[in-house]
């Protein structure tokens, strides 16, 4: 139709439309309206369905491909439920040894990955349905995009992570927001593991865990998550990037060893800017899910075990709202890489695939939220 030709008005009212820069307008009757919005509609869902089609695709051969990575990342998850089921039976009185015999198999026995695992699924109902949902989710949105890293080209990521936020963002109800929030939600919450200890500043802030065994055990698998990112993204090929997996798998374990650091757990809660900067650089909004999600992790663990706690699932589902809402707690990206640079990559668990054999030369930890600590970091003036 050329832009100067008019459609015939419907007997009823027309609305005008404007076709060009100008005054001139067509006149659209509202059922025809209808029609075109309605044909919108139906291409706008059949895309999407063939996007969630593509997507399983690829997590399909990714599962096939990299079996064993697969693997542990469900175990990994599982050990989380069993970790939150522990911590709500225990309240104060866990068994930590026991426990912590419970996840480490779970990690290292891959066939139960295979099998339900009704411990787990216990564990993530203490959380509630829309909790257990989110965590469920975001996994999965985790491993799709480890996925997108394993089988498309550099150039394709942006545009498939972006597809996949987008269908992970559609049922916000369940899901955490694409911006990253302010580290300090981690530290001033009424049933944070962090004191602060007037007697030792300006040493700063010091974090009395009650099971430090345990959540060392939950930092490690935080990092391994991340860690597995940067093989696929840094190789192309398969050699190359099974090998990577085999480095970072081979550190996870060792710091389940109890040995010296780096081959110990991480003493700062690992995040995407400083372990899996590769992440953050291909897609900012993938990363900042994933840290969003690490984050609640932790101060879901410190609702369920802080004696104080008289209504669990009131202070969970408060937890729960507040990283939901994308608008809570959120800081400019400048602000969350350098905020996690300075919480130092070594005591995060160290690089995926480099070697660091001390702290950080720029780190200041916890004393970066209260004001001291203002070192620069190179690069980042």
């Amino acid at each position: 139709m050329l832009l100067d030709e008019r459609l015939p008005e419907s007997r009823g009212d027309a609305i005008g439309v404007r076709l060009d820069g100008g005054g001139m307008t067509s006149r659209i009757s509202p059922a025809l309206l209808l029609i075109v919005l309605a044909l919108s509609v139906a291409l706008s869902n059949t895309s999407q369905a063939q996007q969630a089609a593509q997507a399983e695709r690829r997590i399909a051969a990714f599962k096939n491909e990299y079996p064993d990575l697969n693997a542990i990342l469900i175990a990994m998850e599982r050990a989380h439920g069993v970790f939150y089921g522990a911590l709500a039976r225990g309240r104060g009185k866990v068994k930590e040894a026991d426990v912590y015999g419970l996840l480490t198999r779970r990690v290292t026995e891959g066939a139960l990955s295979s099998r339900p695992d009704p411990e787990a699924a216990a564990g993530y109902a203490v959380l509630g349905s829309r909790g257990a949902e989110i965590i469920r989710r975001t996994h999965a949105f985790h491993r799709e995009a480890l996925a997108i890293f394993a089988s498309l080209e550099s150039a394709e990521r942006e545009r498939a992570l972006d597809e996949a936020v987008d269908r992970y963002l559609s049922r916000p109800d369940v899901a955490l927001p694409d911006v990253p929030k302010d580290m300090t939600i981690l530290y001033d919450h009424p049933y944070t593991s962090v004191v602060i200890d007037p007697g030792a500043f300006p040493a700063g802030p010091t974090r009395k865990m009650a099971y430090a065994k345990l959540n060392g055990f939950v930092w490690a698998t935080h990092w391994f998550q991340l860690a597995a990112q940067e093989p696929l993204e840094v190789f192309a090929g398969a050699a190359e990037r099974r090998q990577g997996l085999k480095v970072v798998t081979d550190r996870f374990f060792r710091k389940l060893s109890s040995g010296k650091p780096p081959d110990a757990f991480p003493t700062e809660l690992p995040l995407a800017p400083s372990i899996a900067p590769g992440l953050v650089t291909a897609h900012l909004r993938a990363a900042a899910i994933i840290d969003n999600l690490n984050m609640m992790h932790q101060v879901i663990a410190d609702v369920l075990v802080h004696p104080k706690v008289d209504h669990a699932r009131t202070a969970l589902d408060q937890v729960i709202a507040q990283f939901t809402d994308r608008r809570y707690r959120v800081v400019e990206v400048d602000d969350w890489i350098r905020m996690a640079l300075r919480h130092s990559i070594f005591e995060q668990g160290g690089p995926a695939l480099g070697t660091m054999t001390v702290t950080d030369r720029n780190s200041s930890g916890h004393l970066q939220h209260f004001g001291a600590g203002r070192a620069i970091i190179p690069g980042m003036r």
